[in-house]
This record gives structure tokens, C-alpha cells and sequence, in this order.
């Protein structure tokens, strides 16, 4: 009695052990799937935030170097020519280097010594010209410009103050002009500008380096997504997430939707079969009963016409029996209908001879 209960209680163990580990396998194995779907639905929607973010997002900023050239006077001293450049602003590949419909800000940055020379230059005039892939000038500006004012007296201070580090090299008599052209440039969607002129228009100036700068003042969603790029990331791949999930819900419940018609279908096949089948049966005995009723019917009329007749023919028999014939009126009977039989069959090959 106790070994049997033992052995309830561990078979009873047992089969909780499978149950629970059936269902710990089954949940391990859900969990597992949607992790994996969930890791690559967020690794594909950030694919697609950053394929969007570089397709749609163009260069916030723009820098070329200016490098003025001129023309020498045929003594071979001084400048006989404005000092210029030609700026090719799109790099190889591209097409456009300006974004439709954004404003940029265009400006070159320029530093000059404290020379004698510059400072009795006064004022000078700085041309761009913006061209396009034919050459042909899409727009122009002009800025007057000129070296910072400063007197004698703080010249002669500053260079005090500073001179060990004039003396050392660290720091140099020189200024920094910023010459801005646009301040709200738009370019031409059907001609936009492939490169830029530049020319200072003054033979004595003295220029240690300039620099061409673009920048994109940018409105609306380039705007956003340039300011605060991490939430627009956050945001971006979050919507971008759940349209996946929206299509791999739908994909799946096309997939089982389908899967689970072909099984009704093929579960509903054998039974409609059945019914097919018992339907026939049905039919086929409905048919035979008509059949037996009409045959019944047709026999009941025949044997109705008829039963005159075979009485007629026992009374006969009957008399002859008590005229002492010394036959059984059942066995005339007999004999007649075996003579009868036998006309019929006859009588039915003859017509199956005829027909053949």
C-alpha cells in the first residue's frame, strides 16, 4: 500500500516535472522570438532613420579656401589685374551643393596685415559671382570693405603691451575681416549654382589668406532634425518601428490566415466527400423505392384486369376435377403457369433474334 502510494506520488511529480518544463520550453521559446524580432525591428528602423537623415539632410556648412591670383605687370613688379579666384563649390559626384527651398548665409572670411599699404587703402570693393553648369551668372553681390580704425596712441599701446608675445611669435599685427555677400541666399531650383568668382577690386591690397563660408539656415523639419538630433532619432526610429511591426503583423496574419483555411479546407474535404456520398445513396434509394412503388402499382393493375381470368379457369378445372378427371386444380394451375413461363421466354427470344 505505501510502495503504491510512493509510487502515485512520484509519477504524480513526474508528470508535473514535464508539464511545467513543456511550458518553461514553450515560453523560452516565445520570449526568444519576440526578442529576436524586436532586436531587428529596431536595428532595420534605425537603418532607415539614418538613410533618410543623409539622403535628406545637405551640408549645414560649406567652407572653400580662396586662393587670389593675378596679374603681373610686365616690369615684374606690382599687380596689374584684380586679384581673383574661381571656387568650384560641388565635389566630384555631386550635382547641386545647395538644398531647395533652404537659405543659406554666404561670407568670406579674409585676414590682412597692419600694413602701411592697408591702411592707406581706405576702402575697396569685394565682388562674388555665383555661376551655373553652363557658366552662365545666376546671381551676383558686391561688398565695400576696409581695415578696423585704430589710432596711434593705442597702435603704439598695443604693441606694448603685447611685445613679448610679438617678440615670440605667438601673436601677430594683423586683422580679420568678415565680408558677408547673402545673408538670405535662396538658389535657383532649375539653374542652381555650381561654383563661385571672387575678386578684390583694389591692385595694392595685401592679403595674408581667405576663406569662402557657407551655412544653411534651415527651417521645418531640417530645422528640427539639426538642432535636436537626438530626439529627432528617438522619434524617427520610433515611428519608423512600429510601421514594421504593422507590416510584419499584417504578413503574419496573412500567413496564418491562410494556413489556417488550407487546414479547414483539408479537414472539411473528407467530410464533405461523406456527405456527397450519403447525399448519393439518398438519391439512389429515393429513385429505387419510385421505381418499386411504380413497378407495385403497375402489378396491381395487371393482376386487377387479370383476375377474372384465372378464376374463370380454376372453376373450369374444378368441374373437370369432379367430372372425374382425377387432377389437382393446384397442379393444373402449376403446369399452366410453367406452360405460360415458357411461351414467355420464347416469346423473348424471339424478339432479342429479331433485334439482333
Amino acid at each position: 500500500m505505501i510502495l503504491m502510494f510512493v509510487y502515485n506520488i512520484l509519477g504524480w511529480l513526474k508528470d508535473s516535472f514535464d508539464l511545467t518544463l513543456t511550458k518553461l520550453k514553450y515560453v523560452v521559446s516565445k520570449v526568444a522570438i519576440f526578442v529576436t524580432v524586436f532586436v531587428i525591428l529596431i536595428w532595420f528602423s534605425a537603418f532607415l532613420y539614418g538613410s533618410f537623415y543623409f539622403a535628406y539632410m545637405p551640408p549645414v556648412s560649406l567652407t572653400r579656401p580662396v586662393n587670389l591670383q593675378f596679374k603681373i605687370c610686365e616690369d615684374g613688379i606690382g599687380m596689374c589685374s584684380y586679384p581673383a579666384d574661381n571656387i568650384t563649390l560641388v565635389q566630384e559626384g555631386q550635382t547641386e551643393v545647395f538644398a531647395r527651398g533652404e537659405s543659406y548665409n554666404i561670407k568670406m572670411d579674409t585676414e590682412l596685415p597692419e600694413s602701411p599699404i592697408n591702411k592707406e587703402l581706405g576702402m575697396f570693393m569685394v565682388k562674388l559671382q555665383l555661376y551655373d553648369k553652363t557658366g552662365e551668372v545666376v546671381s551676383s553681390s558686391s561688398r565695400s570693405v576696409m581695415l578696423h580704425y585704430r589710432s596711434e596712441l593705442l597702435r603704439i599701446m598695443d604693441t606694448f603691451v603685447f611685445s613679448p608675445l610679438l617678440l615670440s611669435g605667438f601673436v601677430e599685427q594683423k586683422q580679420f575681416l568678415t565680408v558677408e555677400f547673402y545673408n538670405n541666399y535662396i538658389d535657383d531650383s532649375y539653374n542652381p549654382a555650381v561654383g563661385a568668382y571672387i575678386e578684390v577690386q583694389n591692385k595694392k591690397i595685401q592679403i595674408y589668406s581667405a576663406v569662402l563660408k557657407i551655412h544653411a539656415h534651415f527651417t521645418g523639419l531640417r530645422y528640427m532634425l539639426f538642432h535636436w538630433p537626438l530626439l529627432s532619432a528617438v522619434i524617427g526610429t520610433t515611428l519608423n518601428m512600429c510601421l514594421l511591426s504593422f507590416i510584419a503583423l499584417l504578413s503574419w496574419y496573412q500567413i496564418y490566415y491562410s494556413q489556417s483555411n488550407g487546414n479547414s479546407n483539408s479537414l472539411e474535404l473528407p467530410e464533405t466527400k461523406t456527405k456527397n456520398k450519403t447525399a448519393m445513396e439518398e438519391r439512389r434509394r429515393n429513385i429505387r423505392e419510385m421505381l418499386a412503388k411504380e413497378r407495385k402499382a403497375t402489378e396491381d393493375q395487371m393482376v386487377g384486369k387479370s383476375q377474372s381470368y384465372p378464376e374463370m379457369r380454376y372453376s373450369k378445372l374444378e368441374t373437370m376435377v369432379s367430372r372425374g378427371m382425377g387432377e389437382d386444380p393446384e397442379e393444373c394451375l402449376i403446369s399452366e403457369k410453367t406452360l405460360e413461363d415458357s411461351e414467355s421466354e420464347s416469346t423473348l427470344r424471339h424478339r432479342h433474334t429479331v433485334m439482333s
